[in-house]
């Protein structure tokens, strides 16, 4: 088969399209005919070296995909050959740039023939991450004020999908006004033309947000501290700037202000069942309907080092997906 292969970790990272063996599934393993790979901003980091963990070398990019069920090992109950599934690799094994890709069946999703297949490689990763972040992390109630920051990338998006699910009202903060439409807010404050402290005290009447989601750090990170409501969460999510943010521990105090670091590994791997219990309801209420599905911006398998490259220097909106079978 072939798979996008990372030998060496590097920066600028390298890529090498290689012809390897097919993989086989052992015990509780299922092995996926891959059809699409979901791209996240951190999958740049491993492949620069700049992760917080260091995957096994060679690696092969992607923690998340689609595709169909193909094989499956020994003590196998709950997939067959043939299911319609979306993965998500909690253990940074990788695999999704590859025409094959053999997971632990826990990974792996059945979802409904109502999701397109390739769109299905970006339901899990961004949407796990967020609902993990607004439900259980800062248990955001309905009619609370929820603030996105950078709102048109693929887990900015995928906040503002699963607040509104969950009831809260959500504003959007990013650069392309002519994206909201496309990530579905209703309202959007574009930072480069001042303040957003400002605008979004306007838009709040004064009290500030209840609830920051950012995966963007240093200034908007400021911003937020400004901008937040008496009891506000702030979810620090990635640092996408570049720039992790200093805490101004005097605000927190006055404000009663609690700022909570997300990881969506962490939060499936070391909560005991309660991760996967809730995994388990995303992936129900995305199969219901229920969650608006992000949108993707597909890439041909053979642009997957531009896609990452695009990706990597934010000049894409949405979520971005490369397509692996035709």
């Amino acid at each position: 088969m072939k798979a996008w292969v990372c030998k060496r970790f590097s920066d600028p990272f390298e890529l090498e399209l290689t012809d390897i063996p097919v993989p086989e599934p052992r015990e509780g393993e299922v092995r996926v005919r891959v059809s699409a790979a979901g791209l996240a901003f951190g999958e740049t980091l491993i492949l620069e070296g700049g992760y917080q963990k260091t995957p096994q070398l060679p690696y092969i990019p992607c923690s998340e995909m689609s595709g169909i069920v193909d094989a499956v090992g020994p003590d196998v109950a709950k997939l067959r050959v043939g299911d319609r599934v979306a993965a998500f690799s909690v253990s940074l094994s990788g695999g999704g740039l590859a025409e094959y890709c053999v997971l632990p069946q826990q990974f792996v999703h059945q979802i409904a023939d109502e999701i397109d297949l390739a769109d299905a490689a970006a339901i899990l990763m961004n949407n796990w991450t967020a609902y993990n972040a607004l439900f259980r992390r800062a248990n955001i109630a309905a009619g609370e004020t929820l603030v996105v920051f950078g709102a048109s990338g693929g887990v900015g998006s995928a906040a503002l999908a699963v607040g509104q699910t969950l009831g809260a009202r959500t504003i959007a903060v990013g650069s392309d006004p002519a994206a909201a439409e496309f990530i579905g807010a209703a309202e959007f404050i574009d930072y480069r033309d001042g303040d957003v402290y400002e605008k979004v005290r306007q838009l709040t009447g004064g009290r500030g947000a209840d609830v920051y989601f950012d995966p963007v750090g240093g200034e908007m990170f400021d911003q937020a501290m400004r901008a937040i409501a008496p009891a506000g969460r702030i979810l620090v999510v990635g640092f996408t700037s570049g720039k992790p943010a200093d805490v101004r521990t005097n605000l927190v105090l006055v404000k009663m202000i609690s700022i909570i670091g997300v990881e969506g590994r962490l939060a499936i791997e070391e909560t005991g069942q309660q991760g996967w219990n809730d995994l388990h309801t995303l992936v129900s209420l995305i199969n219901e309907g229920k969650i608006r599905l992000q949108p993707t911006v597909r890439y041909k398998f053979l642009d997957a080092p531009k896609a990452l490259n695009d990706l990597r220097s934010r000049r894409t909106k949405g979520k971005l997906i490369v397509k692996i079978a035709a």
